[in-house]
């Protein structure tokens, strides 16, 4: 019994290890490119997996695929492409752990994306609503943005805000998914370094809910934090993502935010 068990394992990792090799998953496209699988076509758009049929780049179009190392692939010549083919096409990166794992994150996302439909609608499945800004994220903006997953059949959402250095909580009700405050609010003033959290009951245990931590800094040490990102940054540039892209990217998987 456990030999068998032991050779199903096996069995199911080498079909693992050879659908994963074998596939590409857009990850972002840009003009028109289709797949065609026994003379079915259909669009390529985020999310679409590239492990069988031709793909036909269209006149100025392209998409980036990424597979499940990392590795990127910025198709943007017009013309008929098997799989083989598109693996060509590989983007060499600066020596960055950053791109890697970071692709490796949108690979797992985009796999699970396409068959989790709770994730695809943003609907809450799990211990916490805060989504951005993340935990111990850094904001060098006067406008501190919210935002936060929602539940079914749910309308209003508390959102409270905690200056650590004087323990002073802010509470505000709102019925949508998300909430801008600026620097000049009065709880800012005494501290650089808050928690915040949501919740639908409006009034929680807050010694039992998590919160997410982030600190204000200025420009100018955003941009010296920034620097740590340079290779990363160059990459996503060479893949087509514009300055604004990039900030976003900085801010909600590294909590560097502009």
């Amino acid at each position: 019994m456990g030999q068998l068990s032991f050779r199903l394992i096996l069995f199911l990792c080498f079909i693992q290890f050879v659908f994963s090799q074998d596939t590409l998953c857009v990850y972002k496209s840009k003009g028109t490119s289709l797949l065609n699988i026994n003379n079915l076509q259909t669009s390529l758009k985020k999310g679409t997996l590239l492990n069988k049929g031709i793909v036909k780049v269209l006149s100025n179009a392209e998409f980036t695929a990424v597979d499940n190392n990392g590795n990127t692939y910025l198709i943007n010549k017009e013309g008929d492409y098997s799989l083989k083919h598109l693996l060509n096409f590989k983007v060499k990166q600066n020596a960055s752990n950053f791109t890697s794992s970071y692709f490796k994150h949108i690979w797992d996302e985009l796999r699970n994306n396409s068959s989790d439909k709770a994730r695809i609608a943003g609907v809450f499945r799990g211990d916490y609503l805060m989504r951005h800004p993340v935990d111990s994220s850094k904001i060098a903006s006067s406008k501190i943005k919210l935002t936060w997953l929602t539940e079914n059949d749910t309308t209003l959402y508390y959102v409270f805000i905690k200056n650590i250095m004087t323990d002073e909580i802010m509470k505000l009700e709102t019925n949508g998914s998300q909430l801008a405050l600026y620097d000049d609010n009065p709880i800012f003033y005494d501290s650089d370094t808050f928690k915040w959290t949501v919740t639908t009951e409006a009034f929680p245990n807050l010694d039992n809910i998590p919160f997410f931590s982030f600190e204000l800094i200025d420009r100018t040490i955003y941009e010296n934090l920034k620097k740590d990102y340079k290779a990363f940054i160059n990459d996503l540039a060479i893949l087509g993502h514009s300055e604004t892209e990039i900030e976003t990217i900085l801010c909600e998987r590294y909590a560097l935010c502009k």
